[in-house]
């Protein structure tokens, strides 16, 4: 068994925890105990782990609070003393731990420590991080698939850093905001004259990250005859600046992401085929927000943290039911707009600092305004939640109204009550049961 530990940093670490350590090992950060947390919000002699007799199929695992002022979270509960199920995170100060198994589908890989961590605590995100690590030991051309605001820069940044090429220079190169007269300059170079305003020799970016990794953001937006230049370059390593009689030599690992599907703009004739078999040797497809609601308290806490704040329970159940058709992007300008607008003096967010949210129309509803036919139309209704994530947000939303009591949600829903336990157990929904829990 081992026990992954996400620090008030957000950098995660895995640490083996042999049966003499549950035997009572200590937790804090006192040089030399048993599990170290690098967390100044936690004293240094804070607990003790251990593990008890238990019945088949039950977590062996306790944790034990011994400084007098404290405690620990597991879920939205607060206690002092209790058995820690497996594979379900507990909180100790600002430190998100969790006993997980052995074996790459039960924690995340290690983050580089030149690289930012991309944070999840859901299933399909540890499985996208392991395939990722995979696939950066590997000299295949990367394709990073998935909606705005998902962090394809993040995982950019991590496959380079897990790759052979860590020590060299890691180059990003947003092609959506580049001029379509610049285009070809900024990916091949230009040499002095070869243009108005050239007045120096510039190397390009695909010079620029010899040896490393060329990160090209929104690929699809590339003019078709500088996707001729790039595949050429895919095929021989050569490169010829903008005016230049001579070619050079480059030895770059592609990286490419784009929000909107390359596989759907090949059949549309708006990319080329062969380029986009070069370019996709490997395509990760990064989960959604809503897809992983897991991981929705799990950033909200650490964006929180980040800005001095903490989130109130019913805050975070608020977050929870918002569809959030910007993924983490939207996300994190949701808690800092909730930040801004409760001013410096408030500590804690309740789910009044996210009444803006309320204001907005979910992405899967249908107005007169878009039930029209044409592009606008279409577009205006994704991304589309599935039956399992709306019935996630209809009991999520019957709980808030309720402030956390089954019996009435229940009969808000129109269901019986052993219904709607089964269905909290169903999506792994925990939280307050009651006003004093709430409020605690």
């Amino acid at each position: 068994m081992k026990i992954k530990m996400t620090d008030p940093s957000g950098e995660t670490r895995v640490l083996p925890l042999s049966m003499p350590l549950c035997a009572g090992g200590a937790v804090g950060r006192a040089p030399g105990s048993a599990i170290p947390l690098r967390d100044g919000t936690v004293p240094d002699n804070f607990g003790r782990l251990g593990t008890r007799p238990v019945a088949p199929g039950q977590s062996p695992f306790w944790l034990r609070v011994l400084a007098e002022d404290g405690g620990f979270a597991i879920g939205d509960l607060r206690v002092r003393e209790a058995q820690l199920p497996s594979g379900l995170p507990f909180r100790i100060g600002e430190t998100l731990l969790e006993i997980v198994g052995d074996g790459p589908g039960h924690f995340l890989p290690e983050t580089p420590p030149s690289a930012r961590p991309w944070l999840t605590a859901s299933e399909s995100g540890v499985q996208m991080l392991w395939m990722a690590r995979k696939a950066a030991t590997t000299p295949l051309s990367i394709y990073l698939a998935g909606e705005t605001g998902t962090g394809k820069d993040v995982l950019a940044h991590l496959v380079h850093a897990w790759s052979e090429r860590a020590s060299g220079p890691f180059v990003p190169l947003h092609c959506g905001a580049l001029a379509l007269s610049l285009v070809e300059s900024e990916l091949f170079g230009h040499v002095k004259g070869a243009f108005t305003g050239a007045i120096h020799q510039r190397p390009g970016a695909l010079l620029q990250a010899h040896g490393g990794t060329l990160f090209l953001d929104e690929v699809a937006d590339l003019p078709m005859d500088v996707q001729v230049k790039l595949l050429r370059f895919l095929e021989n390593g050569e490169i010829r600046p903008v005016g230049a009689d001579h070619v050079s030599r480059s030895d770059v690992r592609l990286v490419c992401a784009t929000h909107r599907p390359l596989a759907q703009l090949v059949d549309e004739g708006k990319f080329r085929r062969d380029l986009y078999y070069r370019l996709a040797s490997v395509t990760i497809q990064i989960p959604t927000l809503r897809s992983r609601p897991d991981d929705i308290e799990l950033l909200a806490d650490r964006i929180a943290v980040d800005l001095k704040r903490r989130l109130s329970p019913m805050a975070r159940a608020r977050l929870k039911t918002h569809s959030w058709p910007g993924n983490v992007r939207e996300l994190r300008h949701a808690v800092e707009r909730a930040c801004a607008l409760t001013g410096p003096f408030t500590s804690i967010l309740s789910e009044d600092a996210f009444d803006f949210l309320l204001d907005r129309r979910g992405p899967a509803l249908l107005t007169a305004e878009t039930q029209g036919s044409g592009t606008a139309g279409r577009s205006a209704i994704e991304p589309v939640l599935t039956l399992d994530e709306m019935q996630r947000l209809m009991v999520l939303r019957a709980l808030r109204n309720t402030r956390g009591n089954r019996a009435e949600a229940a009969r808000m829903l129109g269901i019986a009550r052993s219904t709607l336990f089964e269905m909290l157990k169903r999506q792994k929904i925990v939280g307050p049961r009651s006003d004093e829990a709430l409020s605690s």
